[in-house]
């Protein structure tokens, strides 16, 4: 029974791996040929990494150890790897961070409407390649002509050689500027987001960056975090009023848990007032 368990994950993981590269190597701008690329190379290592996980304990393929009716998702897989009583795998967090985009940009596609380019998939798509072929080598244990021909191998190393060096470029594009402030892009991880263009030179991401209401430093606009759940809300004959203490709604991670306690001071403050004004009034009608 294991060892057909055994098959299906690896024979799947390289069937499918096989198809993203059947994909991939084809000479076309298609956005819908880079779609199913990116599909099946996402669905080849998430069962690489439940194959890797059955050989430390079949029991660390399923989400939880006491029932065997649901497999782990991709990033508990990741986490079980890194983890030095079970996996024991280096996975940088640079790799981990390019691993969740790419399995997030597959949930897109399967799910919502889409409207990345070719060449955003097509840059995800060789990140993912390249570190399946590290994965299969390394911790599989498999020669490379057991899951990729030579002739495909070539072929879609051009394209992971092509990411190269337009990373190469964008950097040395960086290295020129100067005054600039330069941030990782949440897109691509490479640190090639110019902060006052708002866009990065390498992977194209555009986002506004705003400066937190609180502290007034400069944040990617989905770095902010919504506080307004510390306000207090109130719904008055169908009208909603809220206290905001003098706050803003946002305001960046650095300033969540200093403007929160600031919220509950004022809150506390104006209990003890409202408090000592009662015991006040108390008194005065005796």
């Amino acid at each position: 029974m294991t060892k057909t368990h055994r098959l299906d994950l690896l024979k799947n993981s390289i069937s499918y791996f096989r198809e993203a590269v059947s994909y991939a190597q084809q000479d076309t701008a298609e956005t819908s040929q880079w779609k199913f690329a990116i599909l099946h190379v996402v669905q080849a290592m998430e069962l690489a990494f439940k194959e890797r996980l059955r050989r430390v304990h079949p029991v660390f393929i399923y989400e939880s150890i006491d029932k065997s009716d649901k497999t782990v998702s991709l990033r508990v897989a990741i986490t079980r790897l890194r983890n030095p009583a079970i996996g024991n795998i280096t996975i940088t967090d640079s790799d981990k961070i390019k691993i969740e985009k790419a399995y997030d940009l597959r949930s897109q596609l399967t799910h919502f409407e889409f409207d990345h380019s070719h060449e955003h998939i097509e840059l995800k798509f060789a990140e993912i390649f390249s570190f399946m072929i590290f994965f299969y080598r390394s911790q599989l244990e498999l020669e490379t002509s057991e899951f990729i021909d030579e002739n495909q191998h070539n072929n879609v190393i051009q394209l992971v050689n092509a990411r190269k060096e337009l990373l190469e470029r964008a950097q040395q594009h960086v290295a020129t500027l100067e005054n600039e402030t330069v941030w990782i892009c949440p897109e691509c991880s490479e640190v090639t987001f110019i902060v006052s263009e708002q866009q990065c030179c390498f992977c194209h991401r555009k986002e506004a960056i705003v400066d937190c209401p609180t502290c007034g430093a400069e944040n990617f606009e989905h770095d902010l975090i919504d506080i307004s759940n510390a306000f207090d809300w109130a719904i008055d004959e169908g009208r909603v009023t809220v206290e905001n203490f003098g706050m803003e709604e946002v305001c960046c991670p650095e300033c969540v848990a200093d403007t929160k306690q600031t919220i509950e001071d004022i809150k506390r403050s104006q209990y003890d007032e409202d408090m000592a004004m009662d015991e006040y009034y108390y008194q005065k009608g005796k």
